[in-house]
């Protein structure tokens, strides 16, 4: 009797176990978009239930359900879909593009995402794809002609690193000045400029260039006090809210993104300038105690004829010259300013990492630049490091961080009056052979300048001191102008959700970079006479924002 009622209860449990297993389906799929291209990350959950999976870079996924649940099929960018299983093992799901109802979530003060439609002020959204096309170095110059109601400026330095400026609604303060505060990530940003304010010197630039755009995921500008009034008075001019690209959680995976661009510059839109008249104030030729003909260093262009009759050239009263003491024909150099200046060289190189996990997710990025100015012996270099990464510690407890690096070298040109070539198109002779001053130094040391008068009796360059102007490869060449910044910047924050619409945040935020100038000015030209190299070191300044 015991034995039948042991038989009777196994045979009962097996069917039991029978009937579980029934209940549960080990269902694959596929997900693609519109165009049949597989999509990755994409989060397939089972509804009313925590249990979830997300589709590898074919698109794939595997999951088990219970035959009767619905599964809900959400991606970022797409319109999510719910699928009753209906017992089948295998499903194909097609998203559609919900780029409508992404475009109206916009990322306002403090990161908080709102609804567009829901805002009572100005914003704008630029995607990080529209900021990277010409491979800008300045990030507020890539938001040229892209941000409505925004006006930005550069300086002639510009493509060497030099000034970037921009105005959200024209000018909005007396003294003309009030740019917007940067932010990103949550992070408020120095944009300082420590350049010249007089106009003349050397064009640092601003530091908010140590943003680099190859990490921006999107900007959302915000426009006015209202729109950022959660930063107080730095925000007063409107804010420009920078958000970086992350790596994605789901199924173990690993990129890498490698990216290179190379672009030339030159000069151009130059002044028409004539060439019918050389040096000096009238048409009458100079004359030495000798009788021969000579021009003087002037720095204007309204004398006799350059019809090639020989005359005495500046470089003739070097005895160091081979030319020492011999006519040359006076006549014009119509390319003697455009002559002067290089072929500008770009190049910009990236390296990305990111990966992730169901409950992590990290991201890392280098990238180097390096400008080759059109003014001779001028460049930049610029390295960036970025890692960023988040953990879901528990299921209500996540970690993150956001780290970035920025080192900054420069070799810049002087700009402003009397700075370096600058004046030339006013304050030049039309018959100067650029060329021929481009050697400009002498086996003895002795610098050779257009800009000086020779003693008319003894023929000889006594007084070699510029009146107003330097050679030009002199200032290019002894002249230097060196600079260097380290920055970092970023966050290390906590985050626990209380409720599903309730969460907790702390962050550590920090800012800070060293930037160190230095002068150089050597012997020989106008500032200095004498044998040797002075130097201005303004030595070092550290900054925190």
């Amino acid at each position: 009797m015991k034995n039948h009622l042991l038989t009777a209860l196994c045979v009962m449990a097996s069917a039991g176990l029978q009937v579980v297993n029934a209940q549960q389906v080990s269902i694959a799929g596929k997900v693609t978009d519109q165009n049949g291209a597989p999509l990755s990350g994409v989060t397939i959950a089972i509804k009313g239930t925590s249990n979830a999976a997300s589709t590898n870079s074919s698109g794939l996924f595997t999951l088990n359900a219970d035959q009767n649940s619905t599964l809900v099929v959400s991606a970022v960018g797409y319109v999510s879909q719910e699928i009753p299983v209906k017992g089948r093992k295998t499903i194909s799901v097609t998203l559609a593009s919900g780029e409508k109802d992404i475009e109206e979530v916009v990322v306002t003060a403090l990161g908080i995402q709102r609804s567009q439609k829901s805002l009572g002020y100005s914003t704008q959204k630029i995607g990080g794809d529209d900021l990277t096309f010409t491979k800008e170095n300045n990030v507020l110059g890539s938001l040229a002609g892209k941000v409505a109601g925004a006006q930005v400026t550069g300086s002639s330095g510009a493509n060497l690193g030099g000034t970037q400026k921009i105005k959200l609604r024209g000018i909005n303060s007396v003294t003309g000045g009030g740019q917007p505060l940067m932010v990103i990530d949550g992070t408020p940003i120095s944009n300082a400029n420590f350049s010249s304010s007089t106009g003349n010197g050397v064009d640092l630039g601003n530091v908010g260039q140590d943003v680099n755009p190859e990490d921006i995921e999107s900007i959302n500008i915000l426009k006015g006090p209202t729109a950022s009034a959660l930063y107080g008075i730095r925000g007063q001019y409107g804010v420009i809210m920078i958000t970086t690209k992350k790596g994605k959680k789901g199924p173990k995976s690993i990129a890498i993104d490698l990216n290179s661009a190379t672009s030339f510059e030159q000069v151009g839109n130059f002044m028409p300038l004539q060439n019918t008249y050389g040096v000096g104030n009238n048409q009458t030729f100079l004359k030495l105690a000798s009788g021969e003909l000579y021009i003087n260093g002037n720095d204007e262009s309204w004398g006799p004829k350059m019809d090639g009759t020989p005359v005495r050239m500046y470089y003739s009263f070097y005895q160091q010259d081979p030319d020492y003491g011999k006519a040359t024909p006076f006549v014009p150099q119509p390319n003697n300013i455009k002559d002067f200046f290089n072929t500008g060289i770009s190049t910009n190189n990236g390296l990305t990492i990111s990966g992730g996990a169901e409950n992590s997710a990290i991201r890392f990025s280098y990238n180097n630049a390096y400008i080759k100015g059109t003014y001779p012996n001028t460049w930049l270099k610029r390295n960036n490091f970025a890692i960023n990464g988040s953990l879901d510690i528990t299921e209500k407890l996540s970690a993150s961080a956001n780290i970035n690096y920025a080192n900054n070298n420069g070799q810049r040109p002087t700009q402003g009056y009397q700075g370096s070539f600058t004046g030339a198109t006013q304050w030049f002779q039309r018959n100067i052979d650029i060329n021929r001053l481009r050697n400009y130094k002498y086996a003895d040391g002795t610098i050779l300048n257009w800009n000086v008068n020779p003693n008319t009796t003894s023929e000889l360059m006594v007084n070699n001191t510029p009146s107003d102007w330097n050679n030009p490869f002199f200032d290019a060449y002894e002249n230097l102008n060196n600079d260097s910044r380290d920055r970092f910047f970023g966050d290390i924050g906590v985050t626990y959700k209380v409720m599903s619409n309730l969460k907790l945040s702390g962050f550590i935020r920090k800012d800070q970079f060293t930037q160190n100038v230095n002068q150089k000015l050597a012997i020989g030209g106008r500032s200095q006479t004498g044998v040797g190299t002075f130097n201005s070191d303004q030595g070092y300044r550290v900054a925190k924002f």
